[in-house]
């Protein structure tokens, strides 16, 4: 973790031991687990195994949703074609886009040549337009199959306004990035903490946006878009 300054640790540490009527640990000892269920989901499956596994749980979300969750798996020469397809689906209109190399050597460039690009130099202008987006536009970076979550972490040309705020979101999920789930996905995020790779924000993502239906009036759209689509590369 980033280094930084921490006041009072000691004595703070040392009266909880007091009350709890032991001495004050030296270090942090890991506990040991007698079971280990959370490793056995998934065990041993292969990456296209996952896919199908994400997929699966994808269109279990879109019942749940009322078919506002989408997923399809391709492979990679056919990704421009359906990425341009999902963008008008819904009717056209703008679309933003994370500045991203990948969407270049994706063969994406003509697809969202007239995307906006998050620009991080403009500020407020860029939550403005991914405001009034019909359409945004992400990669996923760490999948979740059990519960066909994409993540979005938290970096430059990544504004997480473009991840919130436009009607409808088309997701892009490498294969590669697919693991079984959330607990192979935090292991992952902890040895990128170990290299001192620590993000602002770390988002899991399963569907798209719902109020609680507590008061059995549920509305879609509250805090994201209102559809979803995902789009799985086998060969990325």
């Amino acid at each position: 973790m980033i280094k930084g300054q921490i006041l009072n640790r000691e004595s703070f540490i040392s009266n909880l031991s007091n009350i709890l009527g032991r001495e004050m640990p030296k270090e942090v000892v890991h506990p040991e687990f007698s079971s280990k269920p959370q490793l056995e989901i998934y065990k041993g499956y292969t990456q296209a195994q996952l896919a199908e596994e994400f997929h699966k749980n994808a269109q279990v979300n879109k019942a749940g949703s009322g078919g506002k969750i989408d997923s399809l798996i391709i492979e990679k020469k056919d990704l421009a074609k359906s990425v341009a397809a999902k963008l008008v689906e819904h009717g056209t209109g703008p679309i933003i886009a994370w500045n991203d190399e990948r969407f270049a050597e994706w063969g994406l460039n003509d697809v969202l040549k007239d995307a906006y690009v998050w620009t991080d130099e403009k500020g407020r202008e860029n939550v403005e337009k991914a405001l009034n987006a019909s359409y945004g536009v992400c990669i996923s970076d760490l999948s979740i199959a059990e519960t066909a979550s994409y993540t979005v972490i938290d970096k430059l040309g990544k504004g997480r306004s473009s991840n919130f705020l436009p009607l409808n979101y088309v997701c892009i999920v490498p294969q590669s990035t697919i693991v079984p789930r959330l607990t192979q996905g935090m292991q992952k995020l902890h040895e990128m903490s170990k290299k001192g790779i620590n993000p602002a924000a770390i988002n899991f993502i399963c569907g798209s946006s719902s109020s609680s239906d507590i008061e059995l009036n549920k509305v879609w759209g509250v805090h994201g878009p209102v559809r979803l689509s995902y789009i799985i590369v086998t060969d990325l």
